[in-house]
């Protein structure tokens, strides 16, 4: 990156807020910070969640009045249940959320936080002689903020960024989805770059703009995996949410209680361990197949509680979709995993999805199945193995090839594109 370069972050989701979205926006940011002469962070202000504080990068908090601002009055961390977003007139809000105008007026951020970051945001660009924007959706409205601060400044370099694709045909989850497709090229054809975190996204995103770079999701730095644990129990655990019927752990459950009938494993060895806010749907799951006694349901945890889950756990489970329509809908949980180093057994609704496939083999850390009948005997396979590691030690296993976890995912890797603009 050329010398003198000034970056304005425009981004609602940023730590300390839950979720792994503010994980991604925060250790780009932080990266940049340390290498750019100058870094400004315009996020969101809220009630009961502090101004983040983030050394080399100055902060401007503006505050959000959207439909989280009443969740967060109802909620632990403003986000529903899945059970409590199934019916039809909440899917219909839900709809009309994410459908501009109403994204940019009631969507995360609302239209005072539009109006304000788009006002403060000229002056920073100004004042502070910003050469480069950066984006991320979700929201769409930091992308929008972001499109107008480059028509107002065509001088500068913007990146947009996408965790997700916002047109999205697994959640259907906005009205008129071909007039927005249009809408977004002309939005998006504005910006220098665009970035996301799989191949499969990749595809997608050059029908609004040719320019588009993978930026996977990095590792922490000075990461040490850690070393096997002891476990009393053989544990699998699932940390996140179930974003209603597209994710599917039932192929598991399936497995188990056929490995059990065969005398292959006990099932009072084994602990089923969910931490998230879809309670709900493990404890009927486990009520379905007669597994109370084995399900930990932890509720919603800290990072700090997740990551220790994660490396106790002698499978870690990953839970994703893919579809002839779109693949490579790569879970921000899923860096998490690796991190961990523990085995990772990911279950896709709808068929394999072929670049997770391939992640997981290179780092020889797990293996990825569809859910469909056909896949049951390899899960019960790659259960089996890891119960009988379990079984023979009393510990889990660490997999995970760190080299290529280094050479792949650390973040002077997954940010050399943008370092190379």
């Amino acid at each position: 990156m050329k010398p003198g370069t000034r970056f304005l972050f425009i981004l609602y989701f940023t730590p300390p807020a839950p979720g792994t979205a503010p994980k991604r926006n925060f250790r780009i940011l932080q990266y940049l910070s340390k290498k750019v002469e100058r870094s400004v962070l315009l996020t969101a202000k809220y009630p009961g969640r502090p101004v983040p504080e983030i050394p080399t990068v100055v902060t401007y908090a503006t505050l959000a009045w959207d439909y989280r601002t009443f969740l967060r009055s109802k909620t632990q961390d403003g986000y529903l249940p899945e059970q409590k977003k199934a019916s039809t007139w909440k899917q219909w809000g839900i709809k009309l959320i994410n459908t501009f105008p109403f994204s940019i007026v009631i969507g995360e951020g609302g239209l005072m936080y539009f109006m304000a970051m788009v006002r403060k945001g000229n002056q920073v660009i100004r004042n502070e002689k910003i050469t480069h924007l950066y984006s991320s959706f979700r929201p769409f409205t930091d992308h929008y903020v972001a499109y107008w601060l480059k028509k107002k400044n065509p001088q500068v370099t913007w990146i947009a960024d996408f965790r997700d694709l916002i047109v999205d045909p697994h959640y259907r989850h906005l009205f008129f989805p071909k007039n927005h497709q249009s809408f977004f090229k002309k939005i998006f054809s504005t910006a220098n770059l665009l970035t996301t975190v799989s191949d499969g996204l990749a595809v997608h995103l050059k029908e609004y703009n040719p320019n588009v770079l993978v930026v996977r999701n990095g590792i922490d730095d000075g990461l040490q995996v850690p070393s096997q644990n002891p476990s009393s129990h053989f544990t699998i655990t699932y940390t996140g949410s179930m974003f209603l019927n597209t994710r599917n752990p039932k192929p598991v459950f399936e497995a188990l209680k056929a490995l059990s009938n065969k005398g292959l494993i006990v099932i009072s060895n084994i602990r089923i361990r969910y931490a998230g806010k879809d309670s709900f749907l493990w404890q009927k799951m486990a009520a379905d197949f007669h597994f109370e006694n084995i399900l930990e349901d932890h509720g919603l945890v800290t990072d700090e509680e997740a990551r220790t889950l994660q490396q106790q756990s002698c499978i870690n489970l990953l839970l994703t979709i893919s579809s002839p329509e779109l693949s490579g809908i790569l879970t921000g949980k899923m860096i998490e995993y690796f991190q961990s180093g523990s085995p990772v057994l990911a279950i896709v609704s709808g068929q394999n999805d072929d670049e997770l496939s391939k992640l997981l083999n290179e780092l020889e850390i797990g293996n990825s199945y569809s859910d469909q009948r056909t896949e049951l005997a390899n899960i019960e396979n790659f259960l089996l193995r890891e119960y009988s590691f379990w079984k023979k030690t009393g510990m889990n296993r660490k997999p995970v090839n760190v080299e290529v976890l280094t050479k792949k995912y650390g973040m002077d890797v997954v940010m050399k594109g943008i370092m190379n603009l």
